[in-house]
Formats: structure tokens, sequence, C-alpha cells
């Protein structure tokens, strides 16, 4: 029990130095601002498909779900209202961080650890680059980036599909749809779960970054760095979901 609680509060120091450095790299952030440009097409190429295909089929499924606990109690002209809000506060950045700690994670994780074990780190080091500020602090700056806008375009596909089902098998007009749609929104609330998918981008690219750095040598490093990363940062995004939600919209 000693060494598991040890190595708990290792990692976890290990953890939060390289957020510092990450933190304390980004003086340099116009110098690697090109690298930057290219993380943020990187993650858009390699997970804009998975988050729209499984965002339209989200919200298919929340509408079938909504208009069958709803169905003793409510019109149906309310389905689009309970969905949106669901969307809006937690259905779009939860998906987004989700899909964004099992694509985009496990690649970042797997190209680090495979520069790592075959010491491409170290001869980064012996030119004087900084592997934080070379590798690390571009990935996390590009997340914390664009996640909100896939969110954004999660958010829209959700509610796309979500519209499907209600138009073509509830028998919900468009108009009814779009009504329902507009009576539940706020515009405010648009920012909440945008602050979350800041922070899911922040903590799943740090996670993966971590893990990557910290691949020992071996083939199979390489694999449980991803592994480890993938799982570490679900629960992250799980975790602090409860929070960022407890913190902005209980309190």
């Amino acid at each position: 029990m000693k060494s598991f609680i040890d190595e708990f509060i290792t990692i976890f120091g290990e953890f939060f130095l390289l957020f510092y450095n990450v933190f304390k790299s980004l003086k340099r952030i116009l110098k690697n601002r090109k690298i930057i440009i290219l993380e943020i097409f990187e993650i858009i190429n390699e997970s804009l498909g998975i988050f729209l295909l499984a965002s339209l089929f989200a919200g298919m499924v929340a509408a079938y779900q909504t208009a069958y606990q709803a169905r003793n109690f409510l019109p149906l002209i309310y389905i689009p209202t309970l969905i949106t809000q669901a969307v809006v506060l937690e259905i779009g950045p939860l998906i987004s961080g989700i899909g964004l700690s099992g694509k985009v994670a496990s690649q970042i994780s797997a190209e680090i650890a495979s520069m790592k074990i075959s010491d491409q780190l170290d001869a980064l080091e012996l030119m004087s680059i900084d592997p934080v500020e070379y590798l690390v602090m571009p990935k996390v700056v590009a997340a914390m980036f664009i996640i909100p806008f896939l969110t954004i375009i999660c958010e829209f596909s959700i509610v796309f599909g979500s519209f499907i089902i209600s138009v073509l098998t509830l028998g919900l007009s468009p108009n009814e749809f779009l009504e329902g749609t507009k009576r539940s929104f706020q515009f405010y609330q648009l920012f909440g779960g945008l602050f979350k998918s800041i922070v899911f981008g922040l903590f799943i690219t740090m996670v993966a970054c971590f893990f990557g750095m910290k691949a020992k040598v071996g083939a199979k490093s390489v694999g449980k760095a991803t592994t480890s990363s993938v799982t570490v940062s679900t629960i992250s995004v799980i975790i602090l979901d409860y929070l960022i939600t407890r913190i902005l919209f209980v309190w």
C-alpha cells in the first residue's frame, strides 16, 4: 500500500511538473505557431468524421429515448426542448471529450512514446531543443483551441440527428421542432459547455503527452503508454465533467 501511495505521489508530481513546463513554454507560442496550426489540422483530420458520426446517432437515440420516457406526461413538442438543453450543457462536450480521448490521445501518446524509445527526444535535447516546447505545448494549445469548435459541430450534429427522428418517425413538423429548440436555448449556456471542452482538451492532451514521455525501452511500452493515456484521459473527462457541472450549474 505504501509503495502504491509513493508511486501515485511521484506520478502526480511529475504530471504537474510537465504542466508547469508547458505553461512556462507558452511565452514562445508565436515561435511555434506553424507547428500549432499543423497540430490543429491533424486533430481535425483525425477526429471530425468520428465526431460527426457518433453525434448524429447520439441525437437519434436521444430523440427516441426522450419520446419514450416522456410519452405519458409530456407532449412530443417538448422533445427538442429537452434534447437541446441536454446537448448544450452535457452531451455535446462529453461526446467530444470522450472522442478526443479515444482517437487523438491514443495517437499523441503512441507518437511521443515511439520517439522516446527510439531516442528522438534525447536527440532533440542534444540539439538544445526543448521537447516540451517543441512537441507538447503545440499539441496542448491546438487541442484547447480547436475542441470548442468541434464541440459546436457535435452539438449541431446531435440536434440534427434528433430532428431527423422527430420529423420522420415521431410525427413532429420541422417548425414544431425548431420552435421547441428555440424555446429552451439560452446563449449563455453555450459558454458552460465550451468551457468544459477547453478543459477537456487541456487535460486529455497533457495526459497523452505525459504517458508518451514516460514510455520505457521496448515496443510493448508504446502499447502500454497508449492504453494508459486513453484510460486515464477518459476517466479524467468524466470526473472533470462532474466537477465543472457542480461549479457552474449548481452553486
